[in-house]
């Protein structure tokens, strides 16, 4: 059997040892997940790598393959720009707290130096294009995110043919994404030695590009059919020349969301309908021109869109806001959600989130989203600091989810099991315990405590039965 100690220089091995050493390197423990125990995936991206001059680790490790489309990581594609010359560079911008307000990234072909490629991208960018719904790292790592999409933008716009066929990242592909930034390829496993067509039947089993569902697609019709779009899947194929579509149903959430974005900005729509605009502009005789308004003149706000409310609505539950369940919990949800628009927005808010003005809804649903980016930051802060506690202590493994049941009284199997204020509590409680002079002792009496809590109040519950 062929082993990595005796395999040739790989660019004259012929085919049937590249198969060998791609079944040898898919048994790594070490290799990326959509590698690992899959060949078929390892010799594929080797193959690519000798055909765009890419070593074959570095193709394993940065290439991924989504729905049969090589797709490189953010530093390859870099690297793919500079490889060719170009000069390039990225950026954020921040406000004065230090928050990441945009992302930037120009490009200076090496051909052309003077003239200046430039992509800005930013969460209400982001927000718009849905991605954060779709992709929680855009809560998490907010900059990388942004900086790796103002990349792709950019490098498509001035040197795609530097890119050698891999103009999109994973994540525009619909890819998803793991805790660790991986990409998921596929869920299918096989066992180690598995040979080449074993596993491939095995990696043909899943697919994770995520779907555009049937809700966006009918936006997507529904906004070409006002911006005059007639032939709807050419202008997606003008869009996204790099892919096959034979209708609509064939788009990813991501490539929707794309489309979405252009037709919001204008970008290649029908000449007819340009040319209709400009023609009114100049038929048309100008407007009268309007006297100052005076008081009675002025309109108030329009009603709140229903999409808006129900985003309210949806969001305030995410946040806690109005999470009460059980008896009574109508009437709580509305009082704490009345309490908290009538702070925010500084007016009495009373009766039905109907009665609130367009400006309302928006600047509200705007606030809970970035209470929602804030939350998520310290949510993943407190999950290391929890980690970290841990460690301390001594605790690992099952032993942790053990003491976080006893603690909460309730079957915790992970750390997503956790509500952010149970986070918030553990963490705190941990803190106090690393505090004392003896903090394992200490954390175990609370445990203990809090056992003791709860079966206290189950009896209490149990004897308060009857009549």
């Amino acid at each position: 059997m062929t082993t990595s100690d005796n395999l040739p220089a790989i660019a004259t091995w012929p085919v049937p040892d590249r198969i060998r050493y791609a079944e040898e390197l898919a048994k790594a423990a070490l290799m990326p997940a959509a590698f690992l125990k899959n060949p078929p995936n390892v010799l594929y991206a080797i193959e690519f790598g000798i055909a765009v001059n890419i070593e074959p680790l570095v193709a394993v490790t940065e290439i991924h393959i989504i729905k049969g489309k090589p797709s490189p990581s953010a530093a390859l594609m870099s690297a793919l720009v500079r490889r060719a010359g170009h000069k390039l560079r990225t950026w954020v911008e921040r406000d004065d707290q230090g928050r990441p307000l945009k992302a930037v990234a120009t490009i200076h072909r090496h051909d052309d130096p003077d003239f200046e490629f430039r992509s800005e991208w930013t969460l209400a960018r982001a927000n718009l294009a849905g991605l954060p719904r779709q992709n929680e790292n855009y809560s998490k790592y907010t900059e990388q995110m942004l900086k790796a999409r103002a990349l792709a933008e950019v490098s498509r716009d001035a040197c795609k043919e530097a890119l050698l066929g891999m103009g999109y990242l994973p994540e525009e592909l619909g890819a998803q994404v793991n805790e660790d930034g991986s990409y998921v390829v596929t869920d299918a496993t096989v066992q180690a030695g598995a040979s080449v067509r074993e596993a491939s039947e095995a990696a043909q089993e899943t697919t994770v590009v995520v779907k555009a569902s049937p809700k966006k697609l009918k936006d997507l019709a529904d906004l070409m059919d006002t911006k005059g779009v007639k032939d709807k899947l050419d202008y997606i194929r003008t869009l996204i020349p790099d892919h096959e579509f034979n209708s609509a149903h064939d788009l990813t959430a991501a490539q929707a969301d794309q489309v979405l974005n252009a037709l919001g900005r204008g970008v290649n729509l029908p000449a007819s309908q340009d040319s209709d605009e400009a023609h009114a502009s100049v038929e048309q005789p100008p407007a009268a021109a309007k006297e100052e308004p005076v008081e009675a003149d002025i309109v108030e706000d329009g009603p709140a869109d229903p999409k808006d409310l129900r985003e309210l609505g949806i969001l305030m539950t995410d946040l806690g806001i109005t999470a009460n369940k059980g008896r009574g919990a109508t009437a709580k949800n509305d009082a704490a959600r009345f309490a908290w628009l009538s702070e925010f927005l500084g007016v009495e808010v009373e009766g039905s989130t109907k009665d609130l003005t367009r400006d309302q809804a928006q600047r509200a649903v705007a606030e809970l989203k970035r209470l929602q980016v804030e939350r998520a930051k310290l949510r993943n802060s407190l999950s290391k600091q929890i980690g970290e506690s841990f460690n301390r202590l001594g605790i690992t493994g099952e032993e942790r989810f053990h003491d976080l049941s006893d603690l909460l009284g309730r079957p915790v199997m992970k750390a997503e099991d956790l509500t952010h204020n149970e986070v918030v509590a553990v963490a705190e409680l941990l803190e106090q315990a690393l505090g004392t002079e003896q903090p394992r002792g200490t954390w175990d009496k609370m445990i203990d405590a809090a056992k003791a809590a709860l079966e206290a109040e189950a009896q209490g519950e149990q004897q308060g039965d009857g009549f």
